[in-house]
């Protein structure tokens, strides 16, 4: 080089020696010309080693990478945060961002002017925002929470470069992880911390981190973890959730450098901490909202006021875990309802319980109200008012998070709108109880004043006729008064049978008894049983031979066949056939009592089964209206079905299948 490119240089040698940026000189022709201290401490060389030196051999791509480099400067003339690996002397790669302008000497010889600035805490930055984008948008894409605390795992393991870790929850008592990582692999090892035991126990306690670069010597890890994972460094981690408690917790160990955990490691756990905060109480809320719905939705099918009850009862269990009582108040006072097996209600109990109720707030323990007491007691509100109260064991020590807290409150709102609910269920059917009950007493008293009185008064003539004869009458007159009692009695005998009957179907006294038996056994007993009636009609089977034995119940289906002849006879002119059909279709028993009769009017099918129900001018040949609501009754009481309609030939057919999954 000549004078000029010697002036050029002591023109900058100034800022070269003062300047805390790393600062170097090549010639064109690709060699150091000059470096300043900066770039000498950087690089690792001296000075007389650098000056001169080939700079191919400070890029790391060697002569490629140089001459793309020198490209892009004759291009533009100069590059800002130029993108470059450069190797330092001890061979180790580095990242860095250069800032060069060209220049020229006096012999248009070109060179140009470097700074360069390491890269690799920005790289690092970079780096650590990738991994905390991606653990974000993983996270909250997980399934369920054990998918989370994996991806967690294997998140921060990346983030912070270790080659060990895990992660896991809070649970009533302490914290408690399955989801620990060595590298890629899952190890199968169950860790425990009760509070204040362990780094994880301490950060319950604490609620801050810990770091250590000694684990060898530290006092508060577990000896089976630092053995199992040969644990030199370590930092733990709380996360908390937006009240500042602490819900979970991550432990990762040893870098993978081998040296310790920095503030830099910290700052971005820190960070990672946040993310899965939010993560975790996304899932827990998204866990509790599925809680929500499966216990409305139990209350919804549920209309029983006592399974109402039970299904309560089993969600609090299941969701919380403890010991339990539910008081409403009976006669001025509260009453259990239902409870665990294990709650004990004392007097103390009951006082605090019956405090909540009268003051619509909590007591009991942990609140300062009658505080002696073992459960905490919450007044069950719906519409302003208090409708009960809810009684829910308190374990010391054991920790109730706010999710937990937030989904109780939920819970006991539902609780109580189905405790209303229920319980104006309860009057209505009280209600309906005692307008059925007048119904009964009504249809009794008609049954009595017109349908008992009738066959009875017939009875007593018939007897009374036959006691005055003084032997006047011929036996073919004595036989048809007897005949004429009989009839009548037979009347009165179904008549009394309806009315046990459906005594026994509003008090729930019926009980299906199966056994098998033959279809046209069933027909004669009811054909029997009705006597004379049966005898003057004209019946017809279809019926065939090889019809199986059906399980069913003999005297009650004895009784529906009785009171479908009743009404087929009653209706139908005394010339006209009933028929009866029986066969076997889908393994079940199909049959069909058709009659010749005027028929049903079509808007009175859909109510023909109800009960005192009546049709029109049919209605004027007398009965309860109970017959076929008896036999619909007892055929759903086996599992079957029956209808009736209309014959299309006149009169009316009724249907009626029952099961049979062991036909004989």
């Amino acid at each position: 080089m000549d004078d000029s490119s010697g002036e050029t240089i002591a023109r900058y040698q100034t800022f070269f020696e003062d300047c805390q940026e790393a600062i170097t000189i090549l010639t064109g022709e690709a060699g150091v010309l000059d470096a300043n201290q900066a770039c000498l401490d950087l690089l690792g060389y001296a000075r007389e080693e650098i000056i001169g030196l080939d700079a191919a051999r400070l890029f790391w791509g060697g002569s490629e990478e140089l001459r793309r480099f020198q490209n892009d400067i004759e291009r533009h003339g100069s590059v800002k945060d130029y993108d470059i690996l450069l190797r330092r002397k001890d061979g180790k790669q580095i990242d860095y961002l250069v800032t060069a302008t060209s220049w020229r000497d006096k012999d248009g010889l070109p060179g140009c002017m470097a700074i360069l600035r390491d890269a690799t805490g920005q790289k690092k930055t970079e780096h650590s925002l990738r991994c905390l984008l991606r653990m974000s948008a993983e996270l909250n894409s997980a399934s369920n929470l054990d998918d989370l605390l994996d991806l967690l795992v294997e998140q921060l393991l990346e983030l912070n470069e270790a080659e060990s870790g895990c992660a896991g929850l809070r649970t009533p008592q302490g914290m408690s992880s399955g989801h620990f990582s060595q590298g890629p692999e899952i190890v199968p090892l169950t860790y425990h911390c009760a509070p204040g035991v362990g780094w994880a126990g301490r950060l319950i306690e604490h609620g801050a981190y810990y770091l250590t670069n000694d684990a060898e010597q530290d006092q508060v890890i577990l000896p089976e973890v630092r053995k199992r994972f040969g644990v030199k460094s370590g930092l733990a981690v709380p996360i908390v959730d937006s009240q500042k408690d602490v819900i979970a917790f991550f432990e990762v160990y040893n870098k993978r450098n081998g040296g310790g955990f920095t503030s830099f490691d910290l700052d971005h756990s820190l960070a990672a901490a946040q993310i899965a905060s939010l993560a975790i109480n996304n899932r827990l809320l998204h866990r509790n909202l599925s809680a929500l719905v499966s216990f409305s939705s139990s209350l919804t099918v549920t209309s029983d006021f006592d399974q109402v009850l039970e299904v309560v009862g089993s969600h609090i269990e299941t969701h919380f875990k403890r010991q339990f009582v539910i008081l409403l108040p009976v006669n001025g006072g509260l009453t259990p309802r239902f409870r665990s097996a294990e709650f004990a209600l004392s007097e103390e109990e009951l006082a605090a319980a019956t405090w909540s109720w009268e003051h619509g707030q909590d007591a009991g323990r942990s609140t300062e109200i009658l505080s002696s007491a073992q459960a905490h007691y919450l007044p069950l509100k719906a519409r302003g008012e208090v409708i009960g109260v809810l009684g829910l064991e308190v374990k010391p020590g054991a920790w109730f998070s706010n999710v937990q807290r937030q989904l109780l409150s939920a819970f006991v709102s539902q609780f109580a709108l189905a405790i209303e609910r229920g319980l104006l269920e309860q009057k209505v059917r009280r209600l309906r109880f005692h307008e059925e009950s007048d119904k009964v007493q009504n249809a009794v008293l008609s049954a009595i004043s017109h349908d008992v009185r009738a066959p009875l008064a017939a009875i007593t003539a018939s007897l009374s006729g036959l006691l005055n004869s003084d032997g006047a009458l011929n036996q073919a007159a004595e036989r048809q008064l007897l005949e004429t009692a009989d009839i009548e009695a037979r009347r009165m005998h179904r008549l009394i049978n309806n009315l046990l009957s459906m005594t026994r179907l509003e008090t729930r006294a019926s009980n299906v008894k199966t056994e098998p038996h033959d279809l046209l056994d069933v027909v004669s007993a009811a054909l029997e049983e009705l006597g004379g009636a049966a005898r003057q009609r004209q019946i017809s089977f279809d019926v065939p031979e090889d019809l199986p034995l059906v399980p069913m119940d003999i005297g009650l289906i004895t009784h529906v066949f009785i009171n479908l002849f009743s009404n087929a006879f009653k209706y139908s002119p005394p010339d006209r056939p009933v028929e009866v059909r029986g066969r076997i279709i889908d393994d079940q028993l199909e049959v069909l009592v058709v009659d010749r009769g005027p028929g049903v009017p079509e808007e009175d099918l859909s109510r023909i089964f109800d009960k005192f129900y009546r049709v029109g001018e049919l209605g004027l040949s007398g009965g309860l209206g109970l017959g076929l609501a008896i036999c619909k009754a007892f055929i759903e009481a086996h599992g079957g079905r029956i209808s009736l309609e209309n014959n299309p030939m006149g009169g009316t057919i009724v249907r009626f299948v029952l099961p049979s999954p062991a036909i004989v």
